[in-house]
Formats: C-alpha cells, structure tokens, sequence
C-alpha cells in the first residue's frame, strides 16, 4: 500500500540537560521516516542553540525507528537547551490522527508542526494530533534572506516553463487548521517597511529606521499551487542587491540559492 509522506518539524524549548526524550506512537498506520528516496530529500536534520541564539551542542545521542524517538541530552551544559529537528511521517491512507506519549522533564515543551497545519504543543505524557492529508497540488516553500540592509527591495518571482503548465503563490490548503503564510527574524521582529504578495511574486522592502551597520535576516513561510497535477517543477528568480542571499526551501527537498536568472525546483 502506497504511504503519504508528511514532513514534520518539532522544536523543542527548555530540555533539562543529561535527560532522556522519548517519542512513541501508539496509532498504526504512522511512523517515523527518513523521507522521499529522491537525491534532494532533505531527510533528517538536527540544529541546535542556546540563549543567546548561537549554535550549541546540547544533545549526546539521537536514535529512532518506526514508532519511537528517544534523544539523550548532553551532560555538560549546566542550563535548559533548546534545538529543532526536521523528519518525516509516513501515513497509511484513511489515517488521520496521531497518538502516542513523550517523556520530557517538566519545564520542557514541544512545537510540533505537521505539513502545513499550525503547530500543536506537546508536555510530558499523553501526545495527540489530528492529521491532514497533504494537498497534491501545494507545496509550502520556505524563503530565507540574508544580508539585507536598511532600505533594500528584494523579489521572489514565480514561473513556470512555457507550455507546461502553471504555477501561482497562495495563501496556503484550505482547511481549518492550516497554518497559512507566516513570517519572523532571528531577532524578534520583522525588519520590514512593506511585503507585496500577489499570485506571481512576492516583494520585500527593508524598514530604513535601523542602524546602517546591520544586517536583516527574516524569514517567509510562503505556498505554491499549480496545475497539472504531475508539472516536475518550477522556477524561482529574485532581483535584489549583490549584499543579499536569498534561500528557498520547496516542500521536503534540500534549500537552495535562488539566483537572477530562472533557478530549478523539483516538485
């Protein structure tokens, strides 16, 4: 039986150090994946940091199969760790919810982000999530830019090749509890005089008010829709200052570098 992959986010805040987390599921017909066998799969990936936002080394070992995810947390970090980590679920058909239980220390908490549902907080013991079968005409795209300075314009413009089909930005699935687009910095607050985003291209444009020595790094959870249904990708182009890097990350394939000619995404 043909199983839908569904990238899953979870971010963790408040680990105690040398602790033991564990994930298990209890509902069959959903476990753990590496995701899709394509080259660019992103897979499975950790990123962890401290307070102050740098990275750090606050976990000792990772291991997990089907139905479980235990993570034992470094020893020689005196304070509460906080890091993300990006997998996948593997869904049965006809499945849509998840149970199991978590052991986590008290203060701990958990974002869990299914495909592009709003993200649902996990405490020690009992964890649920209702499921939604991912649309198979939209793809989330996550945009990340760096190195933008005070009073930058920066478009991401969306096409297709001539003739095979058409592709447009969106607002995101339409059900209940989709997460919809969603914006944030690194530093707390958006660092934006205005964002335009219309079916063919989404513009930023950099407040002016900040220090001219700083650099603005944001990022823009954005979606895609398109037709046929089997189109193998698209394109992405941004026009923007030499200073600038700008980063897209189509659904669960590997980010890569838009650059200011057509740059390739795979579907």
């Amino acid at each position: 039986m043909i199983q839908e992959l569904m990238p899953v986010v979870l971010i963790f805040n408040n680990v105690a150090p040398n602790s033991n987390i564990n994930f298990t599921f209890t509902t069959l017909g959903a476990s753990w994946s590496l995701g899709a066998l394509s080259g660019d799969s992103m897979g499975f990936t950790v990123a962890a940091q401290n307070a102050s936002g740098q990275p750090q080394s606050c976990i000792q070992k990772i291991e997990f199969n089907e139905g479980m995810l235990a993570i034992r947390t470094s020893s020689d970090n005196s304070s509460l760790g906080a890091f993300t980590m990006t997998l996948f679920l593997r869904v049965t058909p006809g499945v849509d919810y998840l149970q199991g239980y978590c052991t986590l220390n008290n203060d701990a908490t958990v974002m869990a982000f299914f495909g592009a549902q709003r993200g649902m907080e996990w405490r020690n013991g009992r964890i649920s999530a209702v499921l939604r079968n991912p649309e198979s005409n939209t793809r989330g795209v996550l945009v990340t830019v760096q190195g933008a300075a005070p009073g930058n314009r920066i478009s991401l413009e969306l096409s297709t090749k001539k003739g095979l089909g058409l592709a447009t930005w969106s607002l995101g699935p339409i059900f209940s509890e989709a997460g919809g687009i969603r914006m944030a910095s690194a530093k707390g607050s958006v660092p934006l005089a205005s964002l335009t985003y219309n079916s063919r291209q989404i513009v930023f444009e950099t407040a002016k008010n900040t220090s001219s020595a700083e650099t603005l790094d944001f990022f823009l959870l954005a979606y895609i829709i398109w037709e046929p249904i089997d189109l193998p990708y698209i394109y992405l182009k941004t026009t923007c200052d030499s200073n600038v890097s700008l980063y897209a990350h189509v659904g669960n394939r590997q980010p890569q570098l838009v650059s200011q000619t057509d740059t390739v995404f795979t579907l």
